[in-house]
């Protein structure tokens, strides 16, 4: 497989909270092409069909420049994931630099001074 580039969704192998099962979900790559060809790591967030409570960025067919989700869906932006890349299955689409920077601008105020 290619390196991943920063933007794309993924299919990612994720391992269940009880550490034991696993399943396949979309995740969006944020690290960098340096990042991402000198690690054996990626950057990612998950990827859902269910609106989380807070932290969220929707994401549908119309935010991508190319490829399909299934499902209108949101990027958990507090699901930050470091993983290997072998654990990545397919790329199915690309992010509209217009909705990365709008991902980009809630990862800043995640990480912010809480009286900012």
């Amino acid at each position: 497989m290619n390196e991943p580039a920063q933007g794309s969704v993924v299919l990612v192998d994720f391992t269940c909270s009880n550490q034991v099962q696993s399943k396949v979900r979309p995740a969006l790559v944020m690290s960098n092409s340096r990042y991402n060809s000198l690690s054996r790591d990626v950057i990612v967030m998950k990827i859902t069909s269910r609106k989380p409570k807070m932290m969220a960025v929707s994401l549908t067919n119309e935010d991508l420049q190319a490829g399909a989700l299934d499902y209108p869906s949101y990027v958990q932006v507090d699901g930050i994931y470091a993983l290997e890349k072998e654990l990545i299955s397919d790329t199915i689409g690309i992010v509209q630099l217009e909705k990365m920077q709008e991902i980009r601008n809630l990862v800043s105020d995640l990480f912010s001074a809480a009286d900012e």
